[in-house]
């Protein structure tokens, strides 16, 4: 059992300071996870907030077979999609999830080339346009995988899915991306 796990028993049985603990070593990576997914620094905080609040309640919940991590991200992401749903935001890329889906910006880049710098700018632009088309769904499993590194277990587990239903959802997430992308690259270059 790793100590995230531990702590978590402990808020359980009413030990405050384990809670804090937990807190501390677990809010930056909350944030952020919020903050790619909705773009917003405010609601970034509003939601990291009510995870704490929710994962303080459920702790009586919490089954030490579980990883703690998956746990977190499992009520992390019931708050983002239903924050998704009510918001009907778009959830912003990240450099890293434009490489994981295929897309490399330093194939073409060269530093000392303007245009090639142009270029990777709309190619970032096109990519965040298809990115915004994906269902929710599809985009928060891109950002546990790419963003918060979960593994397909640990994605699953938080998700509520199964691996292989992880695995089929990255997949076609990606592959509608570089669909949208090489489209787009296509109209483009017929003006």
């Amino acid at each position: 059992m790793d100590a995230d796990a531990e702590l978590l028993l402990r808020v359980a049985g009413g030990d405050t300071g384990a809670f804090k603990t937990l807190v501390e070593r677990n809010e930056k990576a909350a944030y952020n996870f919020f903050l790619r997914l909705t773009g917003i620094s405010e609601d970034a905080e509003d939601l990291t907030q009510e995870l704490f609040v929710a994962l303080f309640r459920a702790a009586g919940r919490y089954r030490s077979q579980a990883p703690f991590r998956a746990y977190l991200y499992r009520i992390a992401t019931n708050l983002a999609m239903s924050h998704l749903r009510k918001r009907k935001l778009r959830i912003g890329p990240s450099m890293d999830a434009m490489i994981e889906s295929g897309f490399d910006l330093s194939s073409n880049r060269r530093e000392d080339d303007p245009s090639a710098l142009v270029e990777s700018r709309e190619m970032l632009l096109i990519y965040e346009a298809a990115l915004a088309r994906l269902p929710h769904e599809w985009r928060l499993a891109l950002e546990l995988r790419i963003g918060s590194e979960l593994s397909y277990e640990e994605i699953a587990e938080a998700m509520g899915k199964s691996i292989s239903a992880v695995e089929s959802t990255l997949f076609r997430a990606r592959e509608r991306i570089a669909e949208e992308m090489e489209k787009r690259e296509r109209d483009g270059n017929k003006s």
